[in-house]
């Protein structure tokens, strides 16, 4: 998906007048229908005219800065002297044939060092003979969540959002870097830090302005998935920092803040890791703007 000459998969949606989704891809049905509605299938020459085509709101850049990154014992891209310069998520599923190429993505700009990239796999998709091993509600439902922030009227797969506010053409890693790059050094409004301290995990804000969620994403950061059938029948796909769990810590309201939570409670299996964003609510209750982040890997053993 989003490469030259790539047929990709739409499905125009029915939604109520206060549903909203993402753009364009391999698109899901309208979470009050069972069944497509309505498919076309559109060629695209370029990852630049998807976002002619589908863009619906000016982009608006949110930028939160430095974090302190781990090398993990699993190997882990992450470089330990560099500061983050943004979150991207990437929606994704393993039955979706659009999204290898945006998974490869994620990897590459995850290598750069001063990107915390996340996986969320959907589970929208599984009825195409393939349930994604990484699958659950709860990405589908952020995905949602940010198509209301969005103002957008579709959901697709694969979709990739920066620090809450930009999407950002899947397939092209220059696309994420350069958005990175426009924020420039020591754009982050309010310091995160993570760490383990005699087996637990402390999180710490600064101080700052207005309000924000402090949420903890756990995740696997790195596996190889044989898929047997679907649309990538036969494929062995490699998938990095694939969300699992996502939790809300508690409010931040723009003075310092610590929580402790005990660590075997959220990371129990080898290769998992964690990151914790500090990210603002809209009006609506959906994620906005991301202000904070800090990534802490080689937490599993």
């Amino acid at each position: 998906m989003l490469l030259e000459n790539h047929s990709i998969w739409l499905i125009e949606l029915g939604f109520d007048s206060d549903s909203t989704a993402g753009k364009a891809g391999h698109m899901k049905p309208s979470p009050r229908r069972d069944f497509l509605l309505n498919v076309r299938i559109a060629t695209l020459k370029s990852a630049k005219g998807l976002i002619s085509m589908f863009k619906t709101v000016s982009p608006k850049f949110a930028v939160f800065g430095a974090a302190l990154c781990v090398l993990s014992s699993s190997g882990s891209a992450f470089a330990q002297d560099r500061p983050i310069k943004g979150v991207v998520e990437l929606f994704t599923s393993q039955s979706c044939s659009s999204c290898p190429p945006a998974d490869k993505v994620l990897g590459e700009v995850i290598m750069r060092g001063d990107v915390l990239g996340l996986a969320f796999h959907v589970d929208y998709w599984n009825y195409l003979d393939w349930k994604d091993t990484f699958s659950n509600e709860e990405s589908t439902k952020r995905q949602y969540a940010y198509a209301k922030s969005l103002n957008s009227r579709q959901v697709y797969t694969p979709q990739m959002i920066v620090n809450g506010t930009d999407v950002v053409a899947a397939g092209s890693p220059e696309a994420v870097f350069q958005a990175m790059d426009a924020a420039g050094d020591g754009a982050l409004s309010v310091d995160i830090s993570a760490g383990i301290e005699n087996e637990t995990l402390v999180v710490k804000a600064g101080k700052g302005k207005g309000d924000a969620n402090l949420v903890l994403l756990v995740f696997e950061t790195r596996e190889m998935v044989d898929i047997k059938r679907g649309e990538n029948s036969g494929k062995k796909i490699e998938y990095h920092n694939a969300v699992t769990q996502v939790r809300t810590l508690g409010m931040w309201k723009g003075e310092d803040l610590s929580v402790e939570l005990p660590k075997r409670e959220y990371l129990t299996d080898e290769g998992y890791s964690c990151a914790v964003i500090l990210q603002r609510v809209t009006a609506q209750g959906t994620p906005g703007e991301i202000i904070g982040a800090a990534l802490v890997s080689g937490l599993g053993a």
